[in-house]
């Protein structure tokens, strides 16, 4: 049952999404209002590219990644971040002269460009890297001998919501690294690193890397 709000004798409408800061807010922390808003202003700027005569990667960047980027990570890890992910390999194929079927993997690394997922990943775990202070190890919470004792604590998680959020997702995901890279203590050079990484397998999804 919806709640009923009044104030001086007006009745206000109730909202389950709101924008805020550019972004679709729902009230279940769900994101499809905000892939379906992104997806059709991704949509007018993939037009815009394929009718340009030479696309150059400096229009993707300019036209196209800056939207995408946006809040990625609050809506990077919804399943329906797929849709943005396949308009983002049409406007690569455009960009890298590729037939409309022709598979975008390969592509990725010859143009440097990260595919949404992985761009996804390169967030997370750089604002895990950014706030290591406040992380926890294992072994700091347990005396258990494991191989994961030097890995990032993640939180018992009670509700899915949680449990998805790109803070429980991050740890994960950083604590999957080599620990090469994990040791890198530049901040820059990490991203550097973690880009070259990541792009020479080019990722789909999350869960192909987590398996990797």
């Amino acid at each position: 049952m919806l709640p009923h709000v009044v104030y001086e004798d007006r009745d206000i409408p109730y909202n389950t999404d709101k924008k805020f800061w550019g972004i679709y807010v729902n009230e279940n922390m769900k994101w499809n209002n905000h892939i379906k808003y992104l997806s059709s202003k991704l949509n007018t700027s993939y037009y815009k590219i394929s009718s340009l005569k030479c696309v150059m990667r400096t229009m993707y960047f300019a036209c196209f990644h800056v939207h995408l980027r946006y809040g990625l990570t609050l809506w990077g890890g919804d399943p329906k971040s797929i849709r943005i992910f396949l308009l983002q390999k049409k406007v690569l194929r455009i960009i890298g002269k590729a037939g409309q079927h022709a598979s975008c993997r390969n592509l990725f690394k010859d143009i440097n460009i990260l595919p949404v997922p992985c761009l996804y990943i390169s967030e997370v775990v750089c604002c895990v890297k950014s706030n290591m202070e406040k992380m926890k190890y294992n072994k700091e919470v347990h005396d258990h001998c494991t191989c994961q004792k030097s890995d990032f604590h993640t939180q018992f998680c009670r509700t899915t919501l949680f449990k998805n959020s790109s803070a429980i997702v991050g740890i994960k995901l950083y604590n999957k690294l080599p620990n090469t890279i994990k040791r890198l203590d530049k901040i820059e050079e990490f991203k550097r690193i973690l880009k070259y990484v990541i792009l020479q397998h080019s990722f789909y999804s999350v869960d192909e890397y987590m398996s990797s």
